[in-house]
């Protein structure tokens, strides 16, 4: 395609000369490939996964370099839609548009939240109906009076600790399937949760991130060797070697595969 303009793979290359930085040097500190980056650079899409992952790219690479992701982000999707996706905003929070399915999820999620706004409405006009009736409110505050009263402790007693209990919250894989990913070196990970991009970040040793989806988790990871996972508190197999690039869908029909032989 030829064009007259600047291109955004041009103002990356250039950016990255300017602050005298080589392929090798961006592939270190992203965990992207030096060829997936020379295709960024030239905008040849053959050599790059496409969509989300793409996009994950992109906004990484500008990152590193210190250039505005979503202005180069939103120059590649207008030049190229069909293989970067186009870029649609809900309330700050941006996905891509590829199918129906998208579409009907945001509105699923819509609903949810308008759902949980209504409940403290509820609760509140509840409390100003007791807060009305002074019999109740004076029951209530003499039940709570008297339960706030602890018998006197006797010199005697012996003070029993409780045994620590796992206050993890128990997760039913009817519901929702919980990941939980701890990278052991700089790892590069982005995460489309339920058809809706959820993460793109390179993270650190020491760092720790939950993902939650109903449906399906789709993982890009830099650097395979590096992430350690655990689905619903129970650890998982390595995603692959250090220093391989894999893209790893996790739902319901396979998240035990993933599990370690016990």
């Amino acid at each position: 395609m030829v064009r007259g303009d600047v291109g955004p793979g041009e103002k990356i290359r250039v950016a990255r000369e300017t602050h005298g930085l080589s392929l090798s040097d961006v592939s270190n500190s992203t965990k992207i490939t030096v060829a997936s980056l020379k295709g960024l650079e030239v905008e040849d899409f053959s050599v790059l996964p496409g969509g989300v992952y793409t996009r994950s790219f992109i906004k990484n690479y500008c990152v590193a370099l210190g250039l505005d992701p979503e202005l180069i982000v939103s120059e590649f999707s207008e030049r190229y839609p069909d293989e970067v996706g186009q870029q649609i905003t809900f309330d700050e929070v941006n996905v891509v548009s590829t199918d129906e399915h998208q579409s009907e999820q945001l509105m699923a999620r819509t609903a949810v939240v308008v759902a949980g706004l209504s409940i403290p409405v509820l609760i509140f006009g509840a409390y100003l109906g007791f807060a009305g009736n002074p019999e109740t409110t004076e029951v209530i505050a003499v039940e709570e009076s008297e339960a706030e009263m602890p018998e006197p402790a006797s010199p005697s007693e012996t003070i029993q600790l409780e045994p620590e209990v796992d206050t993890r919250p128990i997760v039913n894989p009817e519901q929702e399937l919980v990941i939980e990913l701890t990278p052991e070196g700089d790892c590069w990970v982005s995460a489309v949760v339920d058809g809706v991009e959820s993460m793109s970040k390179l993270m650190r040793p020491g760092e720790r991130e939950t993902i939650r989806f109903t449906e399906r988790a789709i993982l890009n990871v830099g650097d395979a060797g590096l992430l350690s996972l655990k689905i619903n508190n129970r650890t998982t197999k390595s995603l692959g070697r250090d220093g391989e690039v894999v893209t790893a869908t996790i739902d319901r029909s396979n998240y035990q595969s993933y599990f370690l032989e016990e």
